[in-house]
């Protein structure tokens, strides 16, 4: 009888063991699944932020071309985009973008942006002279590494 039960238990350790190792490279495939979509997470992530980087310079870049000029209008009218379709999502039609001003720092992303002359606004008055606006909406566009795609837009108001 003690022959049979060493055999048994023989069986049963090699059983346990077969488990065990079944049970590990569960847990091992279950991790790696989970480590794999982490950096597509991070991969997708630094996209976004890298596109949205990109978009902020273009503004950036725009801001400083707006301010080198305001004192000359000829120097603005001659690079604002007047001619887009005004739609709810216009910025996604790729023929708005034709007359767009290239951020020339060699940014990757291809940053881009356009510069619209947004009116005039007369409600600022100093003493008895009526101050004017000029707002000046930018929109800027920029490509991340992959595949995604970043529009910001922002206002500036230039007085006259």
């Amino acid at each position: 009888m003690n022959s049979i039960s060493k055999r048994g238990q023989y069986g049963a350790a090699l059983i346990t063991s077969l488990l065990m190792v079944l049970v590990i490279s569960i847990l091992g495939v279950a991790v790696s699944q989970q480590v794999i979509a982490l950096r597509r997470v991070s991969s997708v992530n630094y996209d976004h932020v890298s596109s949205v980087n990109n978009a902020e310079s273009a503004l950036s870049e725009a801001h400083k071309f707006i301010l080198f000029n305001y004192l000359e209008p000829e120097n603005l009218k001659g690079n604002l985009v007047t001619d887009t379709t005004r739609s709810d999502n216009w910025w996604h039609l790729e023929s708005n973008w034709q007359n767009k001003k290239t951020v020339n720092n060699g940014l990757e992303g291809s940053p881009v942006y356009l510069l619209q002359d947004d009116g005039l606004d007369e409600s600022l008055m100093l003493g008895t002279n009526a101050i004017q606006r000029r707002f000046y909406r930018v929109t800027a566009k920029a490509q991340g590494k992959g595949q995604a795609v970043a529009y910001l837009q922002s206002y500036y108001a230039i007085l006259e």
